[in-house]
């Protein structure tokens, strides 16, 4: 046997078992890496199976302290692609059976087929205002392909708050209601609207890396629900005849 062969053979060899190690990865490094990405605003709890192929409980650390749990998240990532520079996996979040394609590379975050379901509660994160009003129900989260860099948004998404739930609004219909993000760059577009519900939403706004968010819009409710009145009274700068209007800058 010559020495090239020899060389070929302990390469070969090293190669192999460099592959098998790096497969057996333990799940443990996903909490790690989930911990240092989102800044330790999510937390990967019971770690179970491995880096490639595995499940734990996603929590979102709250300003409050606590911990809101998202759902059991799952992942079958790409050992191929990983090894070429950029983390590819599929995952799932809590009950809904779909998975979602994530590449991550150093310059951006990409996903396609975006099919989430996650708390209403997550919004008092986004816009700590609405922490007083306690809202809840559920937030589904649809894209076909989105781009995500440094102050970068690519792409649209759909958010549909469905059925909406404010604990300040007990025993009050809210309906179900979207947002629409279209993002173009540093600038996402943001379209407001009521699916379905007695109460009706309208308006939009934008953020951009530079100015954050500014939103703006109004409620409305019929005459034949006089219910509406006094919680819209209580909690809207300007209420009359049926109508509030609304401004949300961060």
């Amino acid at each position: 046997m010559t020495r090239r062969r020899v060389a070929l053979y302990v390469s070969i060899a090293c190669m192999a078992y460099v592959l098998a190690l790096v497969a057996t990865v333990p799940s443990a490094w996903v909490s790690v890496a989930i911990g240092r990405l989102s800044q330790q605003a999510l937390q990967l709890r019971e770690p179970q199976g491995s880096a490639w192929t595995g499940n734990g409980r996603l929590y979102l650390s709250r300003r409050s302290g606590e911990l809101l749990d998202l759902g059991v998240l799952r992942w079958n990532a790409s050992l191929p692609g990983s090894l070429l520079g950029r983390f590819v996996t599929d995952f799932s979040l809590g009950a809904g059976k779909e998975m979602t394609r994530m590449e991550l590379s150093p310059a951006s975050l990409v996903l396609h087929g975006v099919n989430l379901d996650i708390p209403g509660a997550v919004m008092t994160e986004m816009v700590p205002g609405l922490s007083a009003l306690g809202p809840g129900g559920r937030l589904r989260v649809r894209s076909e392909n989105l781009r995500v860099g440094e102050n970068e948004f690519l792409g649209k998404a759909e958010i549909e708050w469905r059925p909406a739930r404010l604990a300040a609004a007990r025993g009050l219909d809210l309906g179900s209601h979207v947002v629409k993000l279209s993002g173009s760059g540093r600038r996402i577009d943001i379209e407001l609207g009521t699916i379905e519900g007695p109460l009706r939403l309208s308006g939009g706004g934008a953020w951009t890396a530079e100015d954050g968010l500014t939103v703006s819009g109004t409620l409305e409710h019929g005459s034949d629900q006089p219910a509406f009145a006094p919680f819209l009274q209580g909690v809207c700068s300007e209420y009359a005849g049926g109508r509030c209007a609304f401004q949300i800058r961060r």
